[in-house]
């Protein structure tokens, strides 16, 4: 991506986790990325295609950020216990991309193209978890259902720690202990 398309995209996280995606016209983001408005319709041909671009964006960096140094022959506990602090992790640093990835997420805003996409990248997780279960170390639940508790304990992890400022040692314990919850309630 280049430097101007970059730009937009950066002047559109800010202005979209400050205003919110309906109450920020593409003009707004154009003047705050320095741009002429024409010049952010050459790279994103309509808001929808922008808004597209920030998740795409938003989750990169997080799967970026979770995916360093996983563990890939590791153990299930230490491969899903890397991913459950890296996930946390990412989002107590970037609360605001954090947010923002989150609402996208839940909107109808991102088109369903690049919402499957974003989710073949997640894949791994799904087939961690289908492993888990065939191997007896996960409950026999389904696979799906699994997931989504692991993901509900993840964000309810990051608003709890952002929300109470948690940092250094007790944000530590507070994302061991979750796991430790978690990984209990999961397990046989």
């Amino acid at each position: 991506m280049n430097d101007k398309a970059t730009q937009i995209i950066e002047a559109a996280i800010d202005l979209f986790a400050k205003e919110g995606f309906w109450n920020t016209p593409t003009s707004r983001i154009a003047k705050h990325a320095s741009v002429a408005t024409g010049t952010l319709f050459n790279y994103f041909e309509s808001k929808d295609v922008l808004i597209d671009a920030v998740y795409r964006q938003l989750k990169q960096e997080w799967m970026g950020h979770m995916m360093t140094g996983y563990p890939e022959n590791g153990t299930l506990k230490e491969r899903v216990e890397h991913v459950w602090f890296r996930f946390i992790d990412w989002g107590v640093r970037f609360p605001v991309r954090y947010s923002l990835l989150m609402q996208l997420k839940l909107s109808d805003l991102v088109s369903k193209e690049v919402q499957q996409s974003q989710e073949a990248e997640m894949a791994f997780a799904y087939d961690m978890i289908v492993q888990g279960i065939a191997d007896g170390v996960l409950v026999d639940v389904a696979p799906d259902y699994l997931g989504r508790i692991f993901y509900a304990q993840l964000e309810a992890a990051v608003h709890y720690a952002t929300e109470n400022n948690l940092t250094d040692m007790p944000l530590n314990r507070h994302i061991g202990q979750g796991f430790d919850v978690f990984w209990k309630g999961v397990t046989q």
